[in-house]
């Protein structure tokens, strides 16, 4: 049975995208408030900026998504929830919630758990590909941005020197300027 409506399929993934970008948002003000206390890291920011600008070209393109189309039903909600999730767990982990999270070292700290937003920036990558082809019914591309982001996250997950995973948050960092560079300039 096709769904007819699709205004209560963005409401409840508006609300999953409003917690993430909140706590990005909460989580980068504890951090700057923090800052005489904890010794910073420039990485952390930079993907918990990619997050952010992830969640913003989400919800757009949610905006954007043609809710009467016939095809709509339960498991293409699914999909879209476990796009949204992936994001949501990735806010979740990239910084930590409140200075003592970060134990005086936002580089150890991110060493330690804030990696492990990366895979699940992986998966949304990986997912954006099935997302686009049948749920925006874009057609099979070959679009290399969730391709590289897939990558980047999957070598800052696995990698433990701090020289690459510099190296690696700067080119995605790189990277989400270019996107949202796009998403400014496109209609």
């Amino acid at each position: 049975m096709a769904l007819q409506s699709f205004a209560w399929i963005q409401s409840a993934l508006g609300v999953i995208v409003g917690f993430s970008v909140t706590r990005i948002a909460t989580s980068c003000v504890h951090m700057f408030a923090a800052r005489d206390r904890i010794r910073m890291d420039w990485a952390p920011f930079a993907w918990a900026l990619t997050v952010f600008v992830l969640l913003l070209h989400f919800a757009w393109t949610i905006a954007l998504v043609d809710g009467g189309a016939s095809g709509w039903r339960f498991g293409s909600f699914l999909m879209l929830l476990v796009l949204v999730l992936c994001l949501f767990a990735a806010s979740m982990l990239v910084l930590p919630n409140i200075e003592s999270q970060a134990d005086g070292d936002l580089a150890v700290w991110y060493e330690k758990n804030g990696r492990w937003a990366m895979p699940f920036l992986a998966g949304y990558a990986a997912l954006a590909y099935p997302f686009d082809w049948y749920l925006v019914a874009r057609g099979p591309t070959f679009d290399l941005a969730p391709l590289m982001l897939a990558a980047l996250a999957l070598i800052a997950f696995f990698s433990t020197s701090r020289r690459v995973l510099t190296g690696v948050a700067a080119l995605n960092l790189a990277g989400t300027f270019g996107m949202l560079l796009q998403m400014i300039i496109s209609q």
